[in-house]
């Protein structure tokens, strides 16, 4: 095997995307290719003993602007190292604005692969204000990727591009049932139902308690929320408000999600979009049925 020397960007939090690219770069460097990965602060989901190789991206503040530059903050820091490192690849994972920056900073010096993941498209990637960077750099890409084929269809309209469809993956040893933790979240003959996102407002975690609150009339249950984000506080009144709060429970963000997953007796995902939903899928490895909304490419995932 010629081992290569690849550089990945992404997002180093809670959302998919982060998670998806930390994976690909944790699998990548286990097979023995030596891989940079790129992000402003390590990303939650790789392992302490990964032979990844994090680089950070410094997010320098001048008072003459109004704010950090992150776009050219890592433009640099991709020209930089990629000539340091002798990288052959650079491969970004959500693409605003990661693919207008390693064009920017490396132009066509290296082939660009990007992988789009949902709201780069959808949402912020039709903002007149990032549309026509993101376009030229997509066009100009060695490759890009989508992670359903209902996003490779939008990315089609939005941006001209085809992208390959490549579904998300998920490892099945550390995805898989584990009845025997449900003892750890849920009182004997309770239900437990899990919702796992970042609870961004377009994850519709507040419908996803109103729905409980509806469940625990028939059954006993309790609801676990998993993760966390600005949403946390509207989630929380509603139970209040709906009087299962006692049956609620939010449990903050763990490198090892499947410990939770795989005690569950259901997953919901309410979202308003999503372009694959990656903790639907890990959900499913773990052995646990989903209830979703059919939106975007979730139906190319739970049937």
């Amino acid at each position: 095997m010629r081992v290569l020397r690849l550089g990945l960007v992404a997002y180093p939090g809670l959302g998919g995307s982060g998670i998806v690219a930390t994976e690909l770069a944790h699998r990548l460097a286990q097979m023995g290719h030596r891989v940079y990965l790129f992000a402003t602060e390590r990303p939650f989901r790789l392992p302490k003993n990964s032979p990844v190789v994090y680089i950070p991206v410094d997010l320098p503040f001048y008072p003459v602007f109004p704010g950090p530059l992150y776009t050219l903050s890592l433009a640099g820091v991709l020209e930089r190292e990629a000539r340091r490192l002798g990288l052959e690849l650079v491969h970004t994972h959500y693409a605003i604005p990661h693919a207008a920056a390693a064009y920017l900073g490396l132009g066509e010096e290296l082939p660009l692969v990007h992988t789009l993941h949902g709201t780069d498209v959808s949402v912020l990637g039709m903002d007149p204000a990032f549309h026509g960077p993101t376009r030229k750099a997509l066009q100009r890409a060695k490759a890009t990727t989508a992670v359903s084929r209902a996003l490779a269809q939008e990315a089609q309209k939005a941006f001209g591009v085809s992208p390959a469809v490549i579904h998300n993956a998920v490892d099945p040893d550390r995805f898989y049932p584990r009845p025997e933790r449900k003892k750890l979240y849920a009182e004997e003959g309770e239900w437990l139902l899990v919702h796992a996102s970042n609870f961004r407002p377009i994850k519709r975690v507040p419908d996803i308690v109103r729905v409980f609150a509806k469940v625990r009339r028939k059954v006993e249950a309790r609801l676990l929320l998993l993760w966390k984000g600005p949403e946390e506080g509207e989630a929380k009144r509603v139970a209040e408000e709906l009087g299962v709060e006692r049956w609620v429970s939010f449990h903050p963000p763990t490198p090892h999600p499947e410990e939770i997953l795989g005690a569950a007796d259901l997953f919901l995902l309410a979202s308003e979009e999503e372009s694959f939903g990656q903790a639907a899928l890990e959900a499913l490895a773990s052995g646990v049925p989903v209830v979703a909304t059919a939106v975007g490419g979730v139906p190319e995932l739970v049937r």
